[in-house]
Formats: structure tokens, C-alpha cells, sequence
């Protein structure tokens, strides 16, 4: 079985932003699981664990679904969690410039997969990267109701869709793209 998701990929110089931003939050507080700056990315759709065929299947659905897809123009937003920062569970940055287009790709990816026969998404979609899960027992989360939020890159153009693979390891996940779509300039 391999664990598969659709992601948005970000920029290295956004993924260097946010591994930075998360250091500094990460220097104040305990108990929280960060994403490595490598796996930055934006979820569009997880598909859970599947057999090499529907492997297949996701690929194919994906890559055709967004054969014509164009090139969101994102911006990053503040820092903010799930449910809210006076009680996170998951901690993450959203978008300031550029969300309802990420979206509307996150739906047309979605649609595909429908189709493909992976049913509907268990939850609803919201455009953000995730940057830690608290675990139980956390400590110094006060102090992400003050953090600063640094001045972010520029907006830039996310032009790549990938489906996953996560491998779960003791020092961390290690995701591998299986399929990378590239998607058009907004110009075309």
C-alpha cells in the first residue's frame, strides 16, 4: 500500500521562509511535530493508503484533469491554526493572493479523482501549508498569539501539481513525486 496525496508544490525560497519562520517558532515552544522544509506543500487532495493500481488510477485521473489547468499566483499569508491559535492542533500558514484559484484547482483536481472512481473528499478544502501538529501536552503555544509574521517572498506562480508518496519514518515523512503535472502560464 502507499500512502498518496495530490500536492501543489511551493518555491524553494518560500520553503526556506517557512522553514526559517518555523525554527523561530519552534524556539519557543515544545511538543509540536514540524514539517521539514523540503515537504512544504500545498494538500490538494489525500487519498490515503491504495493499492498500486489506484496508484495508477490517481495518476492518470490527475494528469488528465489538469492537463490544462493554469498557473495559480499565490502570495503567503499570516500564520493561523486549525481550529483557531488560542487552541491549535495544527499549525499553518495560508494565502493572501491567490487562494480561490488554488481552489478551484484543488477542485478541478478533485473532480477528476471523482470521476476516476476515488469518491469525495472526506473533508472540505482550505489553501494552506501546513507547517506542525501539536501533539498532546505542548507547551509555549502563547507564544504563537504573538508571533510576528515576517514579510513573506513575493507572490510567485505555482506551476507544479505532483501525486505523492509519504513514507513514514522514525526521523520523519519522506514524500517522493510519482507523477508531476506542470501547469500552463496564466499568458496562454
Amino acid at each position: 500500500m502507499v500512502r498518496t496525496f495530490v500536492a501543489l508544490l511551493i518555491p524553494p525560497d518560500w520553503a526556506a521562509h517557512l522553514g526559517a519562520l518555523s525554527a523561530t517558532l519552534a524556539a519557543g515552544t515544545r511538543g509540536l511535530s514540524w514539517v521539514k522544509p523540503e515537504n512544504l506543500h500545498v494538500t490538494l487532495r489525500f487519498l490515503g493508503d491504495l493499492d498500486e493500481t489506484a496508484v495508477d488510477r490517481a495518476r492518470t485521473a490527475v494528469s488528465r484533469a489538469l492537463a490544462v489547468a493554469t498557473a495559480p499566483r499565490v502570495r503567503l499569508g499570516p500564520l493561523s491554526a486549525f481550529p483557531n491559535l488560542s487552541r491549535p492542533r495544527v499549525l499553518w500558514v495560508g494565502l493572501s493572493e491567490g487562494a480561490d484559484a488554488v481552489s478551484a484547482l484543488a477542485a478541478t483536481a478533485d473532480e477528476g479523482l471523482r470521476d476516476a472512481g476515488f469518491g469525495p473528499s472526506d473533508r472540505p478544502f482550505r489553501a494552506h501549508i501546513t507547517l506542525a501538529r501539536v501533539r498532546e501536552g505542548a507547551r509555549g503555544l502563547e507564544t504563537l498569539l504573538k508571533a510576528a509574521n515576517p514579510e513573506p517572498p513575493a507572490a510567485a506562480l505555482l506551476d507544479r501539481v505532483a501525486v505523492m508518496k509519504s513514507d513514514l519514518h522514525p526521523s520523519g515523512s519522506r514524500y517522493t513525486a510519482l507523477q508531476e503535472v506542470r501547469l500552463r502560464p496564466p499568458d496562454r
